[in-house]
């Protein structure tokens, strides 16, 4: 019965992440400049950061409605740090998370990377920037959909 509450869990989790408003407010975190040799090194085949909020949430929905056609390509995303841990299964999810400004709607990506946690990672709530390929995974007879990220730029 444990197992089957998590997995409800993780479906309720992806459709929250999934739905969208219709605020077009734009992302204000500023990134850390960073140096053309880095800019040209990272090849992005998807970068929801150049896109207002409503046109990045349609965006990930089309991620998440057809997965099979962005599988291995490399995704970036902005959005807050948040975490959920299911201690029935001893597992860990971190999410890359957009939120609009009314708070009403949140949409992003499970993300997962090397690294100790709490250590390695941010706090949580804070503004984040994740680049990494889009990937699937299962976790209790489940498969779900996630960003294999390298490293976690925190935003200022």
């Amino acid at each position: 019965m444990k197992n089957y509450l998590i997995v409800i869990s993780l479906l309720c989790l992806a459709l929250l992440f999934t739905a969208g408003c219709s605020n077009s407010a734009e992302l204000s975190a500023a990134v850390e400049p960073s140096t053309a040799a880095d800019a040209a090194s990272e090849k992005v085949d998807v970068d929801l950061t150049e896109f207002s909020q409503t046109m990045m949430s349609a965006m990930v929905n089309n991620i998440y409605t057809t997965p099979d056609e962005y599988l291995d390509k490399t995704i970036k995303m902005r959005g807050q740090y948040s975490t959920d841990y299911y201690s029935d299964a001893d597992l860990r999810f971190h999410y890359v998370l957009s939120i609009d400004e009314e708070s009403c709607c949140s949409f992003g990506f499970i993300f997962e990377r090397g690294g100790v946690y709490p250590d390695d990672y941010p706090e949580e709530g804070e503004s984040i920037e994740v680049s990494g390929l889009f990937g699937r995974g299962e976790a209790l007879g489940q498969i779900y959909h996630y960003l294999a990220v390298d490293d976690i730029v925190v935003l200022k």
